[in-house]
Order: structure tokens, then sequence, then C-alpha cells
């Protein structure tokens, strides 16, 4: 069954919940103008395929159309005037028009045809998921990737959306088709101009990429790179849903402080209020100073649970070098903050930084900020988890 990803659903649930922006897009108004208008202008510029005169042509939409469950009425037309090769499809009031531009009909087989065309209704597919919510979440993230306002976590949000679409529809293709090799060839083809492509050769190209280096992602901005889509629509066909951590990582990547979406933001802002209120839990750390400074990061931070370190753990593991360098600030933060409380916060940070392996990043934090070379940084840890553990042993006064 062809569903959506992770990320179209919990996108459109995150827009559900701004009212006013979705009941903004939630409206129709305009489409049969829209329609009109687009109609005229395609007629235009480009040259429309007749269903009895291109009648194979249209063979491969009904078929596409059947594997799919879709009864929507589809349109074939091609451009003028360019020879980059693609296919793109509009879907305005309930009509679907693909547009093929360049020599991609006479340069793709009967199979590879069969697979971009189910490919383009599968994006028609997707927009039918959730009651049409997907629909609108889909104009809503294009409508934030084009404005010149919108915040880095919004146009990392609409990239990753487009990005999971191109997943979606890749997978749609193979629905229609029932094999990977004419989704990947068709894709090579049209990005080199080859004539003859083999699928399996292009895997292994992409596999070797990948044993270099694990942790290689996308960088693309609406659609993966090819060698990513090429490994995501094969390791579907082996492992099927087994198979969408690994896409995950090819498309997401570690958490990274300069490519964070809205959920990622929302992820690290709850591991940094579960780091500071872990800070937090001895008695002796929570003076005045410490506790403005945690009003400071989140106004409404209660002390008064203590989070699993062992969670706060797997979420620090998988993180990016950068916020493993920003969770060793905000430690060296609270270390510092109180001076009455002299090198006993210190040493506190430095074993939380033991145990959330932060232990490099921190270290370097103290040597950058203190000046120091990497034989004191470990004196001075020496030190100050002395003095922590001397805070320890301490008895709590009643």
């Amino acid at each position: 069954m062809l569903l959506p990803l992770q990320y179209h659903e919990a996108t459109a649930r995150f827009f559900q919940q701004q009212s006013q922006v979705w009941q903004f897009f939630v409206s129709n108004n305009h489409k049969e103008g829209q329609l009109k208008a687009f109609k005229t202008d395609l007629l235009k510029n480009t040259y429309k395929f007749d269903e009895t005169a291109d009648a194979q042509l249209y063979q491969k939409v009904n078929l596409a159309k059947e594997k799919l469950d879709m009864s929507i009425p589809v349109t074939l037309y091609q451009a003028q005037h360019t020879e980059d090769m693609n296919a793109s499809i509009v879907y305005i009031n309930d009509e679907a028009h693909i547009v093929f531009s360049g020599k991609i009909i006479t340069l793709l087989s009967e199979d590879e045809m069969l697979a971009i065309i189910a490919h383009e209704l599968s994006h028609v597919k997707l927009y039918t998921h959730l009651n049409g919510d997907v629909e609108v979440a889909d104009r809503i993230v294009t409508a934030i990737g084009n404005h010149p306002g919108s915040t880095p976590a919004h146009y990392e949000t609409a990239r990753l959306f487009k990005l999971y679409t191109e997943i979606f529809c890749d997978r749609g293709a193979y629905i229609v088709t029932g094999n990977y090799a004419p989704i990947i060839s068709s894709l090579v083809k049209i990005s080199t101009g080859l004539q003859s492509v083999n699928a399996d050769s292009y895997i292994k190209q992409a596999e070797e990429i990948f044993s270099v280096d694990a942790e290689t992602k996308t960088t693309g901005v609406s659609h993966p790179e090819n060698f990513i889509r090429a490994r995501a629509i094969w390791l579907w066909h082996m492992k099927g849903h087994d198979a969408e951590p690994i896409i995950k990582q090819m498309i997401e990547g570690n958490i990274n402080l300069d490519e964070l979406d809205l959920f990622r933001q929302q992820q690290i802002a709850t591991v940094t209020q579960q780091l500071i209120m872990l800070l937090l839990q001895p008695e002796w750390m929570q003076t005045a100073q410490t506790t403005a400074l945690a009003k400071q990061y989140f106004g409404s931070i209660q002390l008064t649970e203590a989070p699993d370190i062992t969670t706060l753990l797997a979420h620090v593991e998988n993180v990016h070098s950068n916020l493993r360098d920003y969770l060793a600030y905000v430690l060296y933060d609270f270390a510092t903050t109180d001076k009455t409380l002299e090198d006993v916060p210190l040493g506190y940070c430095f074993y939380l930084a033991d145990d959330l392996k932060l232990d490099k990043p921190f270290a370097q934090a103290v040597k950058k900020e203190r000046k120091l070379s990497d034989k004191k940084v470990t004196v001075l840890k020496k030190q100050t988890l002395a003095e922590f553990h001397k805070q320890q042993l301490q008895p709590t006064v009643n």
C-alpha cells in the first residue's frame, strides 16, 4: 500500500495547529479561474497529446491510474522551446496536467515512460491522503519556501517535505511498474542523456558512495540526488518499511544546528530543557543565579521532575558535532554563572559531560573560554571533580 511518509503526516498535523494559516490555505477560492488561465497558457506554449492519436501514451496513463486507484482526468503535453528533459504535473480543480519537456519521450523506453507517468501521478495520489490534508500542507510549504521572510527552520521544513515527496512518488512508480530498474534508469537517462543505463550498476555505484561515508545525506533543495533516490527505492524494494530508518538518515542526516527544521528545532529545545533540568536537580545548584539563567532559556521551566538520563543520552548521541558543541556551552553557562559556588558546578558539569558523552566538546569549551592547554584542562577536571564529589558527600540541611 502506498502511504505518505511520516514527515508528510507530521507536517500536516503541525500546520493544522496553526489554525489561521491552515484555514487560509484550505480555501478553494479562485480555483476555477486558476484552471481556465492555466489551460489557456498551456495551449499557447505546448503541444497537447490527443487521446486517440496518441493512444499509446494514454494507455500508460490509464494503467498507472488503475494501479494507483485513481480516476481523475489526465491530459499530457509536450513543452515548446526547451532542451532540458523533465516531466512535471499540475493538479487544479480535480484535473491533472502532465507536461514533458526536451526529448524525454523519444529517449525513454516503454517501461521508463510508465515509471515517469506513474511518478508524476503519485504527486496527486499523495494529495488525497489524510482527507486532502497533505495537499494543503504541500501548498503551505510551497508558499513558505518561496517567501523571503520565512525562518531557516521553515525553509528546512519545506525542503524536507519536498524531498520526501519525491521518495513517495518513486514508490508510486514502483507500485505501477513492479520494478525498481525503470525508475532508476529513467532518472539517470534524463540527467545524463545516455541512451542505455544499467540500473543495477548504478545501485552498486551508490553503495560505493555509502561504503566510503555511511553518513552521506542529500543536499538537494527540491529533489534528492539521483544516487540517493536510486538507493532509496532499491532499499524499499529489498526491505519494505524496514528501510525507513536508513532512508530517513539519507534525507535528514544527524541533527545539525545549521539545518534545523521545525520538528528538530522543537526536539533540540526539549533536549536543552531536559539538560537544564538535570543540571539543577541538586538543591545546592538551585541558587538565585542559576534559576534565573534557567528562566532565560525557558520562562516556564519546572524543576520538580528529573529527566531520564538514558533517554537524554540517546538524543545527544544522534546529533551533529556542532550541536554537541552547543550543549557543551549550555553546561559551561551553568558551570560559571554563580561565582559563590566556586568550582563545584564546573566539576559537576565535567561529571555530566562524561555521562552524556559530551566530554570532548565540554573540555574544548573549557579550554577555549579559560585559555588553557589540554594538560591544564585535564588537571582542572581532576580538581573540580574532587570538589564536586566532596560536595556530594555533605549532608543535606533541612
